[in-house]
């Protein structure tokens, strides 16, 4: 290939080895100015281009594989031809035409970077791409105009310098602060003063005021511990009584509770026995009955056995007679035969074949010549035939009439005999019924029970009937209802055992009021069907998608994964009423138990909602969260997600109702079908009866009729019989005058035939041989058919087996006998039983007797002794409540005492005491009312914090000194002159009170407040004025960095904006073309994002978005080639630019790639048309080799020896020189 002059740096060749689809080593190029590289699609064209980004330095990310490794040619499929692969890029610079190689390699798993051969670091390979221009991490004008080089230091100054302004505002409000401060301090001082004059005397009032509570609450204590001791001597003193009488109580009442235990264990015991006897007594009546009845049976059956025997005697004389006769002629029929074998030997005349053949020739001659009147002749044989066939038949005819006849006769005896035998079993059934009016007490009673069981089951059908009125049980349901009932009813038909019914079915609500909140967690698993097995399920299903039914569905009970129950939820006390719904809902079925577990898992049902919503979101006090729903229906789940009732959960909740009307009408159907099986019992002995009556009389008419037919049809067979054979004569005379004619020919032909054989005429030898078989063959016959009666008839007599019927009723009497045994021994079992049940009813009804007597008489003796003791205990209780009283009384002033002394600490008020110390009582918590100086109504009720008998006692050795108390306060003992003195002392500090509270309680810290207030100032001042100097020099650091990042940028950006609208005019080869380029930022650009936007020749002004696929080429093109102005790289790699440009737009980017692009860079494009690579300087083809993994192979061709040659001239021609200069790399 011709050499491109290179004046400037640009692609020179690439080498590849083992890269992909190049396997071995390829050398692609020379490159020329405008080179462009083209091929079928997977030939290889894009894996060229991932060559040419790998050796720049682009990631393993963006080369469409992803590990190293994968660029190996065969890896992808496992099967790599080398452990390693490289590809070079020789780079042209320099008028000399210096070159240099950049070689980037996969080696055992990871890149290796050459430069010349020499291996150096990733970092030293990239600083020599961006040495040529080539910055393979540039994205975007931020990174090409390399102002992110100031990043780093612009983002750390702005953090410094916000920080800075923050301090400097800081520490002003804190100075501000602190003068105000001041000024507060200085008032806070002047009040503290005033103050404290007001505090001290309220101090001197509250001191008397408690040692006046006090002194008056101490003379109270002492007053009632003096009267409770007398009052404990006295309640001792009672209890000692008490406790003789609870013993006599208590004894007694050991001896009653024994007695009454065992008479009602006695009581029990009679009524089991009565209960017993109850059972007892039908049986031994029952088997009594049973007995007498088999008796009958027994003596009608050896009856019956008697009359079968003389009948199988008789039956046997007719079966030897026949069987003796069809020996008689079976001999006679062989003694025939043998006749036969005899005679056929002497009389047989021989014919050799010769005379066989002369016989067969003269009778066809015959024929012929007599053919009409052997024509006549064997129509009047066949009318002869016949006849004699008519005769036949009707002499058959009578024959089977007389046996018919004879058999109707024999049937008649046959049915005197079972008429006897009905009569017997009559004379038996009216025994038996005699024997059942013995018992008719009961069957009366028994009738009297179905009359009262009909009654009943008509009144509950009533009430049925009106239960389904009222839940309108009995109007039509709705068709889609209709279909899934009809549906579960087909599948427990199909599927018996294996489908259990709909989960609503199977269980039902303990209560109404759960039905709400049982459905909303049922919901979606109240209809499903539950089964036993996975393989169930899946027949089910594939049945119902057959019959066309809607979807259902499953719960197979095998495949189910149930989590258990939790018994602890069980224990939950607050809040209250909390429940399992699984424990709240009844089930029977452990299949559906397991499907119902699955569905309710551990959720929680509660009266209210807000209990529901403490369980759900963790407010209950529980360690964990769980599902609950409110008896309204409202649901509430761990993840926070609410869901409440509504009028479709209402609606489905009717399901419930549903299941009860369907199980309504099922009760009202049974006692229907009840009712009707009663009123058919009651008819059944009529109908026996009628049914009996009308078969004895259908059997006689049928009888009486078939006798009279056949006796008709036997008298009329004679006269026909004799017609026949008058006919039959006749046509035997026109038989033998046409025989006499044949036989005259036939004379005439056989005349010397039968001189030779030695016979008077033909016919002596057809007569002789034809009558003789003709003979035979009847005599044969009428043997076979007399054989063939004495069958039916020796068969007929062994179907009236009369051994058989002997054998049976042999075994009945024997089965008879055998059953009257045991009944008789279950009869006397049961009567024994019966007796010693009454014996044993009347024994226990006389120690129930005595042992009552004894219970009345510890009864009444307990009641006595009961009323002694009641009346102790009353005694004892009003001591005891004398005694709580004063009890009370000295606990509440003991509780007021501790009050007063806890609130005089509290409220820091020096008593002044005798003995003891205030520090032995503890704080309590009290309220902020108990901190104020109104103490007296809180003593006065008692209402005190609860204090533990350990303080009182530490309390008491705290004593007073009242020498401070005044003398009118000590003398006063009256409760209510107490209260008023109380009472005024209260009034006088509360107006102290209220003047210090007018003057908004001051700080008595107000000195010490001001000196701390003036130390901070000072230290505010200064700190302010170090923050002010610091965020003015970090300031002026961050100016100077941000205009350089600025200056940088714009550097860049400007040319690039400015040169882009000139570039898509060139590009649309428009004038009204327009580009513009603009940033968001435009104080610091670098922040935010750069608007492109072009108006295409001839239209309006659209966003980028809305352009056409080669609009928006043509504009991506322009911005790439303006940035290239500003900052060129040696040479530009498109990939497939002119798969969305039409052809014009195809002929304006290739003639500006031509005209302009050209002299200023090197350009290597990706193309599939045409109309755009027959502008290139040359062509580089890839070309697939068919094999397991693609291989690619590479054609070089130069264009520039045929620019003004257009492409399809050269293909048709092309010139020995460009065929030459085509090589294979």
């Amino acid at each position: 290939m011709k050499e491109a002059k290179l004046d400037k740096g640009m692609l020179h060749t690439l080498e590849l080895e083992n890269f992909k689809s190049y396997k071995g080593k390829h050398t692609i190029g020379p490159f020329s100015r405008f080179t462009a590289i083209i091929g079928p699609n997977g030939s290889g064209k894009s894996n060229l281009m991932d060559a040419i980004s790998f050796v720049l330095g682009e990631r393993t990310q963006s080369l469409r594989v992803k590990k190293l490794s994968d660029l190996i040619h065969g890896a992808p499929i496992n099967k790599p031809v080398a452990k390693s692969c490289f590809v070079t890029m020789n780079y042209v610079y320099g008028d000399g035409g210096k070159t240099k190689s950049f070689t980037r390699g996969v080696n055992n798993g990871s890149s290796e970077f050459k430069i010349d051969g020499r291996q150096v670091t990733v970092q030293q390979y990239n600083q020599e791409m961006e040495g040529i221009n080539i910055f393979i991490k540039a994205k975007n004008f931020f990174e090409l105009s390399r102002s992110h080089d100031f990043q780093q230091e612009y983002d750390r100054l702005k953090i410094e310098m916000n920080k800075a302004e923050d301090d400097t505002q800081q520490n002003m409000n804190k100075r501000r602060g602190i003068a105000q401060e001041k000024r507060e301090a200085k008032m806070e001082k002047d009040e503290a003063e005033k103050y404290q004059i007001m505090k001290d005397n309220v101090a001197t009032k509250q001191k008397i005021l408690y040692l006046h509570q006090m002194f008056h609450c101490e003379r109270l204590i002492k007053e009632a511990k003096e009267e409770l001791t007398e009052q404990k001597k006295a309640i001792s003193h009672l209890e000692k009584n008490k406790a003789e009488e609870d013993a006599k109580v208590s004894s007694v009442q050991q001896d009653y509770k024994k007695s009454q235990k065992e008479y009602h264990k006695i009581e029990r015991k009679i009524a089991e026995k009565e209960k017993d006897l109850m059972t007892q007594r039908p049986l031994a009546v029952q088997a009594k009955v049973e007995v007498q009845h088999h008796q009958k049976k027994l003596e009608t059956a050896k009856k019956m056995l008697a009359t079968a025997e003389s009948m199988e005697e008789k039956s046997k004389g007719q079966y030897d007679a026949l069987v003796e006769r069809k020996k008689e002629i079976e001999q006679n029929k062989r003694e025939f035969e043998e006749e036969i074998a005899e005679m056929t030997q002497k009389q047989e005349l021989k014919l050799s074949d010769e005379q066989v053949n002369e016989y067969e020739s003269l009778k066809r001659k015959a024929l012929m010549e007599s053919g009409r009147v052997e024509m006549e002749l064997m129509s009047a044989k066949q009318v002869l035939d016949t006849d004699k066939s008519n005769i036949n038949h009707e002499l058959r005819r009578k024959t089977e009439h007389e046996q018919r006849v004879n058999t109707k006769e024999e049937e008649v005896e046959r049915l005197k005999r079972q008429i006897e035998h009905l009569q017997a079993k009559i004379k038996e059934t009216d025994e038996a019924v005699k024997d059942k009016k013995s018992g008719l007490g009961h069957i009366e009673k028994q009738v009297i029970e179905t009359k009262s069981r009909t009654a009943e089951l008509n009144k509950e059908l009533i009430d049925v009937q009106r239960k389904l009125s009222e839940a309108s049980g009995d109007s039509a349901e709705g068709e889609r209802n209709q279909k899934r009932n009809e549906c579960i009813d087909n599948l427990r038909r199909v599927f018996p055992d294996r489908i259990y019914g709909r989960l609503v079915d199977l269980c039902q609500p303990s209560h109404k009021r759960f039905q709400l909140a049982i459905t909303k967690v049922l919901q979606k698993h109240m209809m499903s069907i539950v089964c036993d097995t996975e393989e169930t399920a899946k027949d089910a299903i594939a049945y119902l998608k057959e019959q066309r039914y809607q979807p259902e569905t499953f719960l197979p009970a095998d495949a189910l994964d149930v989590n258990p129950i939790n018994d602890k939820l069980r224990d939950i006390k607050k809040p209250a009423g909390v429940k399992l719904v699984f424990d709240v809902i009844n089930v029977n079925n452990q299949a559906a138990r397991k499907a119902l577990q699955f569905a309710c898992g551990n959720a929680l049902v509660c009266e209210h909602q807000d209990d529901a919503k403490q369980l759900a979101y963790g407010g209950s006090g529980l360690p964990d969260r769980y599902k609950a729903v409110a008896m309204d229906g409202t649901l509430f789940q761990q993840s926070g997600v609410m869901s409440g009732g509504s009028a479709d959960l209402k609606q489905k909740a009717k399901k419930w109702d549903d299941k009860v009307v369907r199980g309504l009408r099922e009760t009202k159907n049974k006692l229907i079908e009840e009712i009707t099986t009663l009123s058919k019992n009651r008819r059944k002995e009529l109908d026996v009866e009628v049914e009996r009556n009308k078969i004895k009389e259908e059997i006689m008419e049928r009888l009486e009729t078939e006798l009279e037919t056949l006796n008709a049809e036997l008298n009329m067979l004679p006269p026909r019989i004799k017609d026949l054979e008058e006919k039959l004569k006749k046509t035997e005379g026109i038989v033998g005058g046409l025989e006499k004619q044949s036989n005259a020919v036939a004379d005439k032909i056989f005349e010397q035939f039968c001189a030779k054989i030695g016979i008077r005429n033909i016919r002596e030898y057809e007569d002789r041989e034809l009558r003789i078989r003709q003979e035979n063959e009847d005599k044969l016959r009428s043997f076979e058919d007399e054989i063939q009666k004495l069958k039916y008839e020796i068969d007929y007599v062994q179907s009236e087996d009369g051994g058989k019927k002997v054998k049976t009723e042999k075994e009945k009497v024997s089965r008879l006998e055998k059953e009257f045994k045991e009944l008789k021994k279950k009869e006397k079992n049961e009567a024994s039983s019966l007796k010693e049940l009454e014996q044993s009813l009347e024994d226990e009804k006389e120690r129930l007797a005595e042992k009552k007597e004894i219970v009345q008489k510890l009864e009444i003796e307990l009641n006595e002794l009961k009323k002694a003791a009641q009346a102790a205990t009353r005694e004892i209780t009003a001591a005891e409540k004398s005694f709580l009283g004063l009890e009370s009384v000295v606990t509440r002033k003991q509780h007021e005492r501790h009050t007063l002394l806890h609130s005089a600490k509290i409220n820091q008020i020096n008593l002044p005491l005798a003995s003891g110390s205030l520090a032995d009582i503890d704080y309590d918590d009290f309220d902020d009312e108990d901190e104020d100086m109104e103490t007296d109504a809180s003593t006065s009720n008692g209402n005190g914090p609860s204090v533990s008998q350990e303080q009182l006692d530490r309390e008491s050795h705290i004593k007073m000194n009242y020498s401070l108390l005044p003398r009118e306060n000590k003398e006063v003992e009256d409760e209510d002159n107490v209260k008023k003195m109380t009472d005024r002392l209260n009034k006088e500090i509360n107006e102290l009170q209220n003047s210090i509270s007018s003057l908004n309680a001051p700080n008595l810290k107000a000195n010490q407040r001001m000196e701390e207030v003036k130390e901070r100032e000072a230290e505010s001042t200064e700190e302010l004025e170090t923050a002010r100097k610091k965020a003015k020099k970090i300031r002026q650091q961050f100016e100077k960095i941000k205009t350089e990042r600025y200056r940088r940028f714009q550097e860049f950006f400007d040319p690039v904006s400015n040169a882009i609208d000139d570039i898509y005019k060139q590009l649309s080869r428009n004038s009204s073309a327009q580009a513009f380029l603009g940033a968001d930022n435009m104080e610091e650009p670098y922040l935010d994002g750069v608007q492109y936007n072009c108006v295409a020749p001839g239209k309006r002004f659209r966003p980028m978005d809305n352009l056409s696929g080669g609009e928006k080429t043509i504009a991506a093109l322009a911005l790439l080639f303006a940035v290239h102005g500003r900052n060129p790289a040696p040479f530009f790699v498109l990939d497939e630019i002119d798969a969305a440009l039409d052809n014009t737009n195809i002929g304006k980017v290739a003639s500006y790639i031509c005209e302009t692009a050209r002299e200023q860079m090197q350009i290597i494009v990706i193309s599939l048309k045409e109309e755009f690579y027959n502008k290139a300087d040359a062509l580089i083809g890839i070309y697939p080799h068919p094999a397991a993994c693609t291989t690619s192979g590479v054609l070089t061709f130069d264009l520039t020896n045929f620019k003004q040659i257009g492409i399809n001239e050269m293909t048709e021609n092309v010139p020995p020189a460009a065929a030459a200069a085509a090589t294979t790399a």
